[in-house]
């Protein structure tokens, strides 16, 4: 573990906070060509990076743009919460809030694409190579997915002189795909080693891959592929479930720190943040599963009332889902309704509703909906409903508001109770300080 705890500081120390690389060194740790150059080395990267994701980078998923789309309330009056409940043209790009997301996700991601660089130069057992090779790959994937979740465009690769090209949207998603469909390529050559299995132990990676191919291709509009790796996925044996890990002492659940560890700043929104239509219906089994009601009515939150956290979040130990097996069915529904095959996205839709056994106990136990069978929009707008309830604090609500509802209007002057108030963030200020090739900001 000594040994891993200094593999993780030299990495942490050769990768940096924009889209560059920089080299800081430190004799009291390993050089980088010595843990970049043998298996234990890339081994314990992989490690460092998965530790330093689900216990840093995690928070800033969930917390920035869950203020942005009312999954979250906030009682204090520190600047960079309450831009970021406001919205609008009001958010700046020196948000702490923004540059802590960019910053992490871009350090993470820079980890894998070290491991991918210096892979194919180290000797090691073919399936030991495969499980890492394929690790990285959905690890990489994984990090450019987020960013192109909050930013308009993101840099697929980091750059050692700090000019890295940004790309589109479609540009990105496609190179999660591509890295996705390769890790599962290398999987399929050489069957993962108990080596690999030794070190990364938290997840089972060939239904990890199958899920984000899902949820990409989903992003990316490619329907009947979001369909069919949907399909792989196997969301119903318990032996499959992957987590974050937490043990409570050296390692702390992330989102448990931020939102319900000494009497904290930011709270999970009543009703999840909906209001009107969308708002949880009566014995939706999901609001005891992830809320407890604290009766609390303060404008402070965000204008909202708030509730405490429970489900994945009660205490510093609880383990995170890596996906939800309602994500893959909800997947399939919506990819079915925008394929206008609007008998199967009810099924699948029902299915969600439905569920009473959930390997991860998100159970809606609800009857089937009852709404207009043949309304494409109404569908829709009830598979939104059920991704921001059953997929609550994951940070996957900014892009389905914007992905399931394009043509909402943002006004510049901020808004605390419209669906979401921003489209894109602004590229943080330390990125273009550092950064020739970062775009103009999106307008909201």
């Amino acid at each position: 573990m000594k040994k891993l705890t200094r593999i993780l500081l030299v990495v942490l120390g050769v990768l940096s906070f924009t889209a560059c690389e920089t080299d800081f060194n430190n004799v009291n740790q390993p050089a980088e060509n010595q843990v970049l150059t043998t298996p234990e080395g890339l081994l314990g990267i992989s490690v460092g990076m998965s530790e330093h994701f689900a216990t840093s980078t995690y928070a800033a998923i969930v917390e920035i743009p869950g203020l942005t789309t009312r999954e979250f309330g906030n009682t204090s009056t520190f600047v960079t919460p309450s831009e970021l409940v406001l919205g609008g043209t009001l958010l700046n790009s020196d948000n702490a809030g923004i540059t802590r997301l960019w910053s992490r996700l871009l350090r993470d991601k820079g980890m894998a694409e070290s491991i991918l660089a210096n892979i194919d130069n180290v000797e090691m057992d073919p399936g030991t190579k495969a499980g890492l090779s394929a690790y990285a790959k959905w690890f990489k994937a994984m990090t450019l997915g987020y960013l192109i979740q909050n930013f308009e465009q993101a840099p697929i690769n980091n750059d050692i002189e700090g000019k890295a090209t940004f790309y589109s949207r479609s540009e990105v998603l496609n190179e999660c795909i591509n890295l996705l469909e390769s890790a599962n390529s290398d999987i399929a050559t050489n069957p993962i080693s108990d080596e690999f299995f030794g070190y990364i132990s938290n997840l089972d990676l060939e239904n990890v891959i199958n899920a984000y191919l899902a949820r990409y291709n989903l992003f990316a509009g490619n329907y009947t592929a979001a369909i069919n790796a949907a399909n792989a996925v196997d969301i119903v044996d318990p032996s499959k479930k992957s987590e974050w890990w937490y043990d409570g002492t050296a390692t702390e659940n992330s989102i448990w720190s931020f939102t319900v560890n000494d009497d904290p700043d930011t709270k999970p929104q009543d009703n999840f943040g909906l209001i009107g239509s969308y708002a949880p219906e009566s014995g939706d089994g999901r609001i005891d599963f992830y809320l407890s009601s604290t009766n609390e009515t303060e404008t402070d939150y965000g204008m909202h009332d708030v509730d405490n956290a429970l489900g994945f979040f009660m205490h510093s130990d609880t383990s995170i889902p890596v996906f939800l097996p309602g994500e893959m069915l909800l997947i399939k529904a919506e990819a079915y309704a925008m394929s206008n095959d609007l008998p199967n996205a009810i099924i699948n839709l029902n299915l969600v509703r439905e569920k009473t056994d959930d390997v991860f106990g998100v159970n809606a136990t609800l009857g089937a909906w009852t709404g207009d069978e043949n309304s494409q929009s109404e569908i829709l707008d009830e598979i939104f409903k059920n991704r921001s309830i059953e997929l609550f604090m994951s940070g996957m609500r900014f892009e389905d508001s914007r992905r399931i509802h394009p043509n909402l209007t943002i006004p510049t002057g901020g808004d605390y109770f419209i669906e979401r108030n921003r489209n894109y963030y602004p590229y943080p200020f330390n990125e273009r300080e550092n950064n020739p090739n970062t775009p103009a900001d999106p307008s909201i």
